[in-house]
């Protein structure tokens, strides 16, 4: 079974610092699955520090052999909004419809655990949450 990875955990592999990204590699050698949001959300993130790094950090991910990348189908999308619904004003976090989205690709996909360094995504229910 795979694991599901958060743009969080990519972003800390990004960040430059030695000690975060050591955290957040420890997951790149595992079978994974990523939402295609995930390569917006890159993209914006690089893009504001380091425009001309997105197409090389995009393809670098892409070929990732143990990294799968789901797009978005319609069984997906309306569990999304499902989930957002579910927790809108329940959770101290306001989940994102790019939250739910990475939330929903999860679940669909089989994945045994979601893995984030995001402490807001502790509430979640439907799925095992591993917070590095």
């Amino acid at each position: 079974m795979s694991i599901y990875l958060d743009t969080f955990v990519f972003m800390d592999l990004l960040s430059g610092s030695k000690e975060i990204a050591e955290k957040a590699a420890v997951y790149m050698k595992e079978e994974a699955v990523v939402s295609a949001v995930l390569l917006t959300e890159l993209s914006f993130h690089i893009g504001r520090r380091k425009k001309s790094k997105i197409d090389e950090v995009l393809f670098y991910l892409q070929s990732l052999p143990d990294l799968r990348i789901v797009p978005v189908s319609a069984e997906i999308a309306s569990l999304a909004g499902k989930l957002r619904a579910a927790y809108f004003k329940k959770i101290e976090k306001k989940l994102t419809y790019f939250d739910c989205i990475h939330l929903a690709t999860a679940l669909v996909s089989g994945c045994t655990k979601f893995v984030t360094g995001d402490r807001g995504f502790a509430a979640i229910q439907e799925i095992e949450m591993e917070i590095y």
